[in-house]
């Protein structure tokens, strides 16, 4: 009976390193994957912030755009942050965020001259 007892703890003894060697090669592996997911993420997002920072710089007087509620208008003065757009003829223009704007439509600045 002690004997029995003993071979059972030491069978436990030798079964719990080999439960935490288990752990290690099932977290490598996931934290390799959680850096390279991370990476991968941040690439992207920075690839798409240059995009817009490229499109906020093309936008000049004269170009119409689309803002992100939708409106579509001619911009009629460039601030630093800020855009004043003409909506519609006759109607005061308006000041939005460059950051509203989702689309640049067409720019002025591109087009032919004649």
């Amino acid at each position: 009976m002690i004997m029995d007892s003993l071979l059972i703890a030491a069978g436990e003894a030798a079964a719990a390193p080999a439960a935490n060697n288990s752990m290690w090669t099932f977290m490598v592996p996931l934290l390799v994957v959680v850096v390279v997911m991370t990476f991968i993420s941040s690439r992207s997002q920075k690839k798409q912030r240059e995009k817009q920072q490229k499109m906020f710089d093309s936008i000049v007087k004269g170009t119409k755009v689309r803002t992100i509620g939708g409106f579509t208008g001619k911009v009629a003065e460039v601030g630093q942050d800020t855009l004043m757009i003409e909506l519609a003829d006759k109607m005061p223009a308006v000041e939005i965020l460059k950051s509203a704007v989702a689309q640049v439509l067409d720019n002025a600045a591109e087009e032919p001259k004649k």
